[in-house]
């Protein structure tokens, strides 16, 4: 499970930094082989963490987070994310300092905060640091 959060991690992160987009079809795929994967291995499902997400979608989105990443944000949580405040903070403090990374080095390159900054590299990034 841990590898295929990793392969699914390094093509969302390519495919966000390059075309600042992550598609639902992409994101249909790896959930579904998350899904295959755990009722194979029999481990756990954490919907609670999935809806967390998807309500605080509203919040995420006036921050101007894009919907992809919401979305992936969700499907990473239903089978990364145990309902636990350790392991939530956890995650949100390496999305926040990965994130805050992205920011500094786009403004310090392009010149710039009005570019897109692509967030599926932090989003992932925390994800395989809490799943680890």
């Amino acid at each position: 499970m841990y590898l295929t959060l990793i392969v699914f991690s390094l093509y969302f992160s390519y495919i966000d930094f390059i075309e600042h987009k992550i598609r639902n079809k992409s994101l249909l795929i790896s959930f579904l082989c998350f899904l295959v994967i755990s009722l194979i291995q029999g481990d756990a499902l954490h919907p609670t963490s999935a809806l967390v997400t998807i309500a605080l979608s509203p919040i995420l989105l006036r921050f101007r987070v894009g919907a992809g990443d919401i979305k992936l944000f969700a499907v990473f949580a239903t089978f990364f994310l145990p309902s636990s405040l350790d392991v939530a903070l956890d995650c949100i403090y390496v999305f926040s300092a990965i994130a805050t990374l992205f920011t500094i080095t786009t403004a310090v390159l392009q010149r710039s905060l009005q570019s897109n900054i692509a967030l599926a590299p932090a989003i992932c990034g925390a994800y395989i640091w809490c799943a680890s």
